[in-house]
């Protein structure tokens, strides 16, 4: 028996949250097994929400969109050698340790080759990152890679409308007992930011490090639903009670105005609104900021 995780979208810090899965697992080290493994969990997150879309994203996927998000094929382009790379091997060739590195030859090798070069294990502990000559804080562990997924999906449309059009994600290959990150939260994390519209902000790194670590307009809007009006911050910070809506339902959304609910998923909303057509937005938005209303007439 294992346990696996899947990350589903959060508009709150960390903007993710997690749903664990245990399952019998099928050992071995071809691409079909470890399919197999796949598919089971994705299967079990189904059986748990029947409309929700889950997406494998990595190299195991058993689709063409799945394997794109993988850091293996990603890429993200350095301006100083105008080429792009994958993400992963960026993330290893950035990497400044104790006793040597950055090892920016591994810009130049594959991505499996990158992610095993002795040197990363031989080299005592990261002290920080460094990309394009700027330094980047080795802490927190989860920030520099996060940041650079995100970066890479935005300069890949194709990718990233694929992790917008879904509802959870998972990565077969991430054991949480022996890895730090992996591209499945950073989908997550990704989803979430574009639900509130922080991307443009999270493109600098500083702008995405004052976004996951520092409470700040955006956060205190989701929470309460409010930006003026409140004496303090701790009537900012009161929870606000949440609204479930169903297939069918008409509701009021406070920037877009009246639209009618499409599909419903376990961390989103399809919604058809009269103004702008359908937009999918994340359930922690819609049950925390929209009121139901009753159906238009004509």
């Amino acid at each position: 028996m294992t346990n696996r995780p899947v990350y589903l979208p959060k508009l709150t810090r960390p903007f993710y949250k997690i749903e664990n899965f245990s399952f019998d697992w099928n050992p071995g080290q071809s691409i079909a097994q470890k399919q197999k493994n796949s598919q089971i969990l994705r299967g079990l997150y189904k059986e748990k929400y029947p409309q929700g879309k889950i997406l494998e994203a990595s190299t195991k996927s058993d689709t063409e969109e799945g394997k794109s998000l993988s850091p293996f094929n990603l890429t993200l382009r350095l301006p100083s050698l105008r080429k792009a790379f994958p993400v992963e091997n960026i993330f290893h060739a950035s990497k400044a340790f104790r006793h040597g590195g950055p090892y920016v030859d591994l810009l130049g090798v594959s991505p499996t080759a990158a992610k095993n070069d002795p040197r990363l294990l031989d080299s005592g502990e990261i002290v920080h990152f460094v990309m394009e000559g700027k330094k980047y804080p080795a802490e927190p562990d989860y920030l520099f890679y996060n940041w650079l997924y995100l970066r890479a999906l935005l300069e890949n449309p194709q990718q990233a409308a694929s992790v917008k059009n879904a509802d959870a994600f998972c990565d077969i290959e991430y054991n949480p007992s022996k890895g730090k990150n992996n591209q499945a939260r950073a989908c997550a994390i990704f989803h979430s930011l574009s639900e509130l519209g922080l991307l443009e902000k999270a493109k600098d790194f500083e702008g995405f490090k004052s976004i996951m670590m520092a409470l700040d307009n955006t956060e205190i809007k989701e929470q309460s639903g409010r930006t003026e009006g409140a004496q303090n911050l701790n009537e900012l910070r009161s929870p606000k009670k949440r609204t479930s809506f169903s297939v069918g339902d008409w509701l009021f959304h406070p920037s877009i105005g009246t639209g009618q609910v499409m599909r419903k998923s376990p961390g989103s909303y399809l919604i058809k609104f009269r103004v702008t057509g359908p937009r999918q937005l994340t359930a922690d938005y819609v049950e925390l900021n929209c009121k139901k209303v009753p159906a238009p007439l004509g």
